[in-house]
């Protein structure tokens, strides 16, 4: 009988718009049986007036089997056209069915994320389900796993099936022989198990063997082989094949943490769903804790009363994002005071005592974590961010959370190191770790906030299974040890604030052959400097007095220690000596961006892509931008690989850098790349939001670019970093 493969869902917002852009709209799906698809069905939106195509593509290549034109379609709800010619499909093979949208079409965020099954169809839970594209254009970009309602209409054959039973997703050293078979089920069409039926096994990737290569059905309907990995790291798959139909079984050889630690259970419940005001908020007594260490957090309450910590680890977790670790238990909490600001500098440090302390497992994989506080009065909530570091790591990549960066914004108790959202407008010299961060969630606290960049860039990475370890800002100004342990040393999204120690650490790094990777922009502009808490802490304080670096008493007698711009007179260290671009301008909207523009598109970067010269990443660029400074610092061998304008009929910038060399234009980003005299490869984006094109969960605009993908593959594989699961349409070089 016809099947489809959604029969009770409805679109959470029926008649969205993304600016009334044009888009073609898809669903990856399978069948568990070979068959016909005779029909294309789409939810209408009430709004999405205009012509409507229907198409079948092959995931391979992005092949268009079938076109059909709809007619007769009623105002909104779901639409119907018959194909002229059934298609015929194999069984447990992707497709992708999908209809323009003209401006309007439903969606369900999320709505992806678990495969939906209905009969023997099924969609595909990637985690980059979903896709869009241009209208009439294979789509292949997703948007945080939303349903935009294409279906199909489904016959299958009367003929037998193949499913699996069990043994798929194990991991073992290569070389090695799996512990658990490989077992699969055969029934006829009826759902009556079938014996006697031979099954083939094949290797198709990672070089391993299956003992037997065939079996026969027992009276049970099942047959197994045994998988012996291959010498290599990296996926195996084994394709189990019978009656026509077949599956495919994968194991991971020599699995990394990033791989294992994801493969646990996800879930959203990290993400704060009644923000709170004044109800509740927590910080951290430092910024990091190692594995096996212990992390006391501070906690105030409104009102006295009774509070839980729940502890959650981010990552991809199946497009979860996050993972739950441990909790506190019922807690009692009491308000604490938010003592006046230094008169001198606007300093402001809580010094609240302990609340709980979190005694880290030694278990745990090294991670952004947050701590969510609930208020039990009040049901509001709050989140305290904080790293697990790995100081025994030798990942391939050390990914560096920008902790100093968050704090310069955090204007908690109304002083910040800017003057807008404080009381009176003053900005303080100082600010102090021990304080909540003033908001933590989506949609607000745009600049400070590691729910914006880092989370999406976290999201992708884990999503690959690359070998990552996470220190905060902090870690790299104390232990610069911890970069000569890993490849490639990574910057994401706003990273602003650096100390001196963290700048002369860093490129001493390179000139050693550490590789960096700066997936961020406006990267090491202010100046900072690290001091003790009023407890004796250290590097709790930061101070930057900025344009009034003069007032700053360990610049009164040594202009050198001024605390304003890396590129000032004072310091005369431009960001591009190290990055190769450096900040020129910015948007205020954080959403909005502009289209990162392809040049030398026969560099190596651009290898598996396609992109010609002038070919456009959508989106891109923003909401502040770098770019190629003629000042006679910038590396030698420089390659620009985008020169991406500002659009002319967008609002100028909101800021523009008054310290540019005569000449330069604000109005143009560049990405480019140099290899350092010590072999280093050194990248920079020249854009806090590019990684928007790896993941776009939880970004109301989605740009998520499987082109910027392979950009990003090609990068990190320059750089001696390989994902261990990459996606299936990326070429690892």
């Amino acid at each position: 009988m016809p099947t489809s493969l959604f029969t009770t869902q409805t679109p959470s917002v029926p008649d969205a718009s993304d600016n009334g852009m044009t888009y073609e709209l898809g669903t990856k799906f399978q069948s568990n049986r070979a068959g016909e698809i005779t029909a294309i069905r789409y939810w209408k939106a009430a709004s999405d007036s205009g012509t409507h195509e229907g198409r079948i593509w092959a995931i391979s290549g992005g092949i268009p089997l079938a076109t059909i034109t709809f007619t007769n379609e009623t105002a909104s709800g779901w639409q119907q056209q018959n194909l002229t010619t059934p298609l015929s499909i194999q069984a447990n093979t992707t497709h992708v069915v999908s209809v323009n949208s003209n401006g309007f079409f439903p969606v369900t965020n999320s709505g992806l994320a678990i495969s939906v099954s209905n009969g023997e169809l099924s969609s595909i839970a990637d985690g980059s389900n979903g896709v869009f594209g241009n209208p009439g254009v294979f789509p292949t970009n997703s948007y945080q796993s939303s349903n935009y309602f294409r279906d199909i209409v489904f016959v299958a054959s009367n003929s037998s099936m193949i499913s699996k039973v069990s043994g798929d997703n194990q991991s073992a050293s290569a070389g090695t022989t799996l512990s658990n078979p490989f077992v699969v089920q055969v029934n006829d069409s009826s759902g009556n198990p079938q014996a006697g039926i031979t099954v083939s096994f094949n290797v198709t990737t990672g070089g391993g063997s299956v003992s037997p290569t065939s079996a026969v059905t027992n009276t049970s309907g099942q047959a197994s082989t045994v998988l012996k990995l291959g010498p290599t790291t990296g996926a195996n798959r084994v394709n189990a094949s019978a009656a026509g139909t077949s599956v495919t079984f994968t194991a991971v050889a020599n699995p990394n943490a990033i791989y294992l630690e994801n493969q646990k259970q996800g879930t959203t419940a990290w993400k704060i769903t009644n923000q709170a005001t004044t109800e509740i908020a927590g910080y951290a007594a430092a910024t990091s804790v190692n594995r096996g260490g212990s992390l006391p957090i501070k906690v105030s309450l409104a009102r006295t009363g009774n509070y839980t910590i729940d502890i959650y680890r981010l990552g991809y977790y199946g497009g979860a994002g996050g993972t739950f670790i441990t909790s506190s238990g019922t807690l009692r909490g009491a308000n604490r005071a938010i003592p006046t600001p230094d008169p001198k500098t606007l300093l402001i440090q809580c010094n609240w005592p302990t609340s709980y302390t979190l005694q880290v497992g030694a278990n745990w994989t090294s991670g952004l974590y947050i701590a969510k506080l609930t208020d039990q009065r009040t049901g509001k909530q709050s989140q305290v961010w904080f790293v697990v570091r790995d100081d025994n790591s030798t990942s391939d990549i050390l990914f560096q959370s920008s902790f100093t960066t968050f704090l310069a914004y955090n204007s908690y108790g109304g002083r910040s190191l800017y003057g807008f959202g404080n009381p009176d407008g003053q900005r303080a010299f100082k600010v102090s770790f021990d304080r909540p961060f003033s908001q933590t969630t989506f949609g607000s606290g745009e600049f400070n906030n590691i729910l914006r960049w880092e989370y999406n860039m976290v999201r992708w990475l884990e999503s690959q299974s690359y070998d990552i370890s996470y220190v905060t800002s902090v870690d790299i100004h104390s232990n610069p040890q911890l970069l000569s342990q890993h490849k490639l040393f990574l910057s994401v999204g706003h990273d602003e604030y650096w100390s001196l120690e963290q700048r002369n650490s860093v490129e001493q790094a390179r000139n050693t052959g550490l590789n960096l990777a700066f997936f961020s922009a406006n990267t090491a502009y202010w100046r900072v400097r690290f001091e003790n808490s009023s407890t004796g802490v250290a590097n709790r304080v930061t101070a930057c007095y900025k344009d009034d670096w003069q007032q700053d008493p360990a610049a009164a007698s040594n202009s050198s220690a001024a605390t304003n711009k890396f590129r000032s007179p004072q310091n005369n260290r431009p960001e591009n000596a190290l990055l190769g671009v450096m900040y020129v301008a910015d948007k205020d909207d954080v959403y909005a961006g502009y289209d990162f523009v392809v040049t030398n598109s026969a560099d190596p970067y651009y290898a598996n892509t396609g992109l010609q010269n002038g070919d456009r990443l959508g989106r891109l660029v923003g909401f502040e931008w770098d770019a190629v400074i003629n000042n006679g610092f910038g590396p030698p061998g420089l390659v620009v690989l985008s020169q991406s304008p500002f659009p002319p009929e967008q609002q100028p910038p909101s800021a523009t850098d008054a310290d540019l060399p005569v000449g330069t234009d604000p109005l143009l980003s560049n990405a480019v790349r140099y290899t350092a005299a010590s072999g280093a490869k050194v990248f920079a984006t020249g854009s806090i939001q590019w990684m928007w094109g790896l993941d776009s969960a939880d970004v109301p605009s989605p740009r998520e670019d499987l082109r910027a993908k392979q950009i990003a593959i090609n990068v990190f594989a320059d750089m001696q970093a390989r994902p261990l699961t990459p996606d299936a349409n990326l070429t690892v070089p």
